[in-house]
Formats: C-alpha cells, structure tokens, sequence
C-alpha cells in the first residue's frame, strides 16, 4: 500500500515539474487603425490554446465598475505600512524577478508603423530618425521593425506582433522560497486584510 502511495506522489511531482518546464507562449497581436485598437491575448501550452481575449473587451469595463464599487478602505497610515512591509519583502521579490527574466525568451517581435504628420517636413524627419533606427533594431535576431511615411495627412497607424516563452519551473521555485520568508508572508496578510 506505501509503495502504491509513492508511486502515485512521485507520478504527481513528474506531472507538476513536466508542466513548469514545458514552456507557455504568450502571443499578443494588437493592431491600431486610427483610434480603433484590435487584436487578441493568446496563451498556449504544447500547442493547446489555454487563454484567449479579444482587444478590445467588454468585459474589462464592466469589471473596473464592480472593482470601483467594492474599493476597501485605504488611509494614509495603512498605504504607509504596506510600503514599508514591500521594502522588507523586496530583496526576496527581487530574486522573482531575476527568476522571471531567466525564463523569458523572445520568439518574435513584429512592428509595422504607417506615420504622418501635417507638414511633409516633418513626416519625412520622423521616417529619417525611424529609418536611422531600423537597421540596428533589425540586427537583433527575431525582431522587426518597419516604418512608413504617410505624407499630407496626420497619421499613426500599425500591428504589433509579440510572441515570447515562459518557463515557469523557477518562478515558481523562487515564489515558494519567498513565500517561506515572514516579511513576504507579513506583506501578503497586510494586503488581503
């Protein structure tokens, strides 16, 4: 019966430590048409879609109204000592970070600008300075970068594409570690009290 139980937990642990090694890829695809702003939010995991929102959403508004209603109250003594509990706790938030700009890693960064502004002058040096940039942007393997001058007509237009991946195997380490620490966990009390 203990030889079934260890084997059972030890299968868990391989399951949780396979998923936080098999990286998510986080696609964001915005595009901008005058001040109409579109695309979507995608997140997968071995090519299953996970999470999916649409930009603009619905949703977010009637949220920030919930939220708007529900607000604790917040004084100054209290944002005071949250502060300094942060200050206590950040060597520690610090090492989540760093943990978390090791397992990004960017697949692709896609831009595409149409710029213009109301004197041709002034469009042509904006597209001379975008163009003075672009060579050296586009020297960064995975990354590109374009830009089009629209003249005559006042203009700022373009599709953005971003796709990086995330490890989750030691942001996860790294909170737990600081989720042991007690200015974290005084941190934490404070702000959901």
């Amino acid at each position: 019966m203990i030889n079934i139980l260890i084997i059972i937990i030890l299968v868990i642990i391989l399951l949780l430590a396979s998923i936080m090694m098999i990286p998510f890829y986080i696609t964001l695809n915005l595009g901008n048409n005058g001040l109409e702003f579109s695309g979507y939010f995608k997140i997968t995991w071995m090519k299953i879609r996970i999470l999916k929102r649409d930009i603009p959403s619905e949703e977010k508004k009637e949220k920030q109204e919930k939220k708007e209603k529900e607000k604790a109250d917040w004084n100054l003594e209290r944002i005071l000592k949250v502060f300094n509990l942060f200050l206590d706790a950040l060597p520690y938030f610090k090492k989540i970070f760093f943990a978390f700009l090791r397992s990004l890693s960017l697949v692709r960064f896609k831009l595409d600008l149409k710029m213009g502004m109301d004197s041709p002058v002034d469009t042509a040096q904006l597209a001379g300075f975008f163009w003075t940039l672009s060579p050296m942007i586009n020297l960064v393997p995975r990354v590109s970068f374009s830009m089009s001058p629209i003249f005559m007509k006042t203009t700022f237009e373009g599709n953005l594409e971003v796709e990086i991946k995330l490890k989750l195997f030691w942001i996860v380490f790294e909170s737990l570690r600081a989720i042991t620490k007690k200015p974290v966990r005084n941190l934490i009390n404070e702000v959901r009290a």
